[in-house]
């Protein structure tokens, strides 16, 4: 590691908040400044907030964000400031045209500034735009063409963003070649399972030798969770690692990076962050659900327990003329191990009136229960000011396995990138690492069901759910055609089934609410299909 004392400044920026975002960035230049830091990197876009979208095309939003800027670099000024240089990622007006090739209204780069002692120091932007997955840079940003390279208590240290370190090792050998032995890499990397060992993997070919150092966003926005996991690469390995939480971290070889995770604690503990940074960013405090005493609903009234408190979650039991006992007390049980208020409204009054009032079809039947649920729901939000939470999870959404407007109906869903199976596995690691159970035994055991008619099961309508998650998989994130799916060994008749029943819910998921990432590709953001199509498998 070269002799230079490395800080990571891992923000949770509000996009567009400045105010907010600035005085977060001061707080943690104030304090490198007393830890004697030289050098303090913080992430992509961390002043005016990632990703931006088409705010990027707002000059006010620009010209707002480079005074935020000119007043960082100002308070770096003066004889008693003995604080680090700052590599700052922001927002600028362009310096050159888009190219024609773009055909793009962007008129920004996505840039990092190097800044200290009152001055700049240069400026960098991003040169590779993605437009693959969540990304859509191509379309908001003009691509930068020039490196930027400084040097700091003589060693030569140079600026990449992001996505610039995925892509062409020319740039890489003609860094080294130079005498670069520093590369500082701004970064807005959301989460997903397989992305730590991913950027790891990615930054130590890019380094090939030198130091690298990966600056990371820490919280949620929208979909996506930034996960902090900010790093060092020093001799081709990894010698520092960042939590996920905000702060500032300070390089150290007597910190050594910490082993891979355990998937279930870091996925539950992006779920968790994913609503509680929705609901804090968009000024509200706190969340009702419908409780049915099943696991999916146990799960997330849990997941909002930690977001954001037993005292601001209410989870409200709507009973059926066919809703089992069990799951009754299921439900309450759920809220008391919680500690969050219970109520129980059944529905029977109104179903009997719909019936009373429109002959309905058995499926018409089961559907107007879940939106009778939904209307009651809408109505305890509306009237408490609480974020309705849907609990639906990848499996259903992906098959479509769910009512529009009754069960789907909510303003967040936070497990809607979690297959079923995942489901279960968290339930089970919640109860093992809490001193108390929390989610109900009855409710992990128990078959699934809607009990929308009598005697009703999941397994009635889908196959096994750990067979339907291996075959939403191969179809979902792997993009494999239903005749690939057959030919690794699956059933013909299901494989065609689920494919059919992924196609003909397309309608539905455009409709549904966000909710957080946490595969490599998630409906939503990272997943764009035609709603009407008839392309089918030859």
């Amino acid at each position: 590691m070269l002799n230079l004392k490395v800080a990571f400044g891992q923000t949770n920026p509000v996009v567009g908040a400045l105010n907010h975002n600035l005085d977060h960035i001061k707080k943690m230049i104030a304090e490198a400044h007393l830890a004697k830091v030289d050098l303090l990197i913080f992430g992509e876009l961390a002043l005016c907030g990632y990703p931006l979208g088409d705010l990027s095309y707002r000059r006010d939003v620009i010209a707002r964000t480079e005074l935020a800027l000119q007043a960082l670099i100002a308070i770096t000024a003066g004889d008693e400031y003995m604080g680090p240089v700052v590599v700052l990622g922001h927002v600028s007006r362009a310096t050159i045209l888009a190219p024609k090739i773009q055909r793009s209204l962007a008129t920004a780069h996505n840039t990092a500034s190097v800044f200290g002692q009152g001055k700049l120091i240069g400026t960098y932007h991003k040169h590779l735009l993605p437009n693959y997955d969540v990304f859509d840079d191509w379309r908001n940003f003009v691509p930068g063409q020039q490196e930027l390279v400084f040097t700091l208590k003589g060693h030569k240290v140079a600026v990449m963003i992001c996505e610039d370190i995925w892509g062409d090792s020319d740039r890489s050998e003609g860094l080294k070649a130079s005498g670069v032995e520093l590369v500082v890499v701004p970064n807005g990397s959301p989460y997903s399972r397989t992305k730590r060992i991913e950027r790891r993997d990615a930054a130590i070919r890019f380094a090939s030798g030198m130091d690298l150092a990966y600056a990371n966003l820490a919280g949620g926005q929208d979909e996506l969770v930034f996960d902090g996991d900010s790093f060092y690469i020093s001799d081709s390995s990894e010698i520092f690692r960042a939590d996920s939480s905000p702060g500032l971290y300070l390089v150290s070889e007597s910190r050594p990076a910490p082993l891979e995770p355990k998937d279930l604690p870091k996925l539950y503990e992006i779920l968790v962050t994913g609503l509680r940074d929705y609901l804090s960013k968009t000024n509200q405090v706190s969340c009702v659900l419908g409780v049915s005493g099943g696991i999916d609903s146990a799960l997330c009234a849990a997941i909002a327990v930690d977001a954001v408190g037993s005292e601001n979650v209410v989870g409200v039991a709507l009973p059926s003329r066919y809703s089992s006992e069990h799951s009754i007390a299921d439900a309450k049980k759920l809220c008391q191990n919680l500690g969050i208020e219970y109520r129980e409204i059944p529905i029977e009054p109104a179903h009997a009136a719909f019936e009373a009032m429109l002959e309905l079809s058995d499926l018409a039947a089961e559907n107007i229960q879940a939106r009778i649920r939904a209307v009651l729901l809408m109505g305890i939000s509306n009237t408490q000011g609480q974020l309705l939470l849907s609990t639906g999870n990848k499996s259903e959404i992906a098959v479509g396995y769910s009512t529009m407007y009754g069960d789907a109906a909510g303003g967040f869903a936070p497990i809607k990138d979690v297959y079923k199976t995942d489901v279960w596995q968290l339930a089970e690691y919640l109860n093992s690492t809490r001193d108390h159970e929390v989610i109900p035994q009855n409710s992990i055991t128990k078959p699934p069901s809607a009990e929308l008619k009598p005697d009703q099961f999941d397994s009635d309508s889908l196959p096994d759910y750990k067979e339907l998650d291996q075959i939403l998989e191969l179809l979902i994130e792997q993009a494999n055609s239903a005749g690939a799916v057959i030919a690794q060994g699956f059933k013909s008749e299901t494989v065609h089934k689920i494919d059919a029943m992924v196609r003909s819910a397309e309608w539905k998921r455009s409709q549904g609410a966000i909710g957080t990432k946490t595969t490599k590709v998630a409906f939503g953001l990272g997943r764009k299909v035609p709603i009407t199509t008839r392309f089918e498998d030859l």
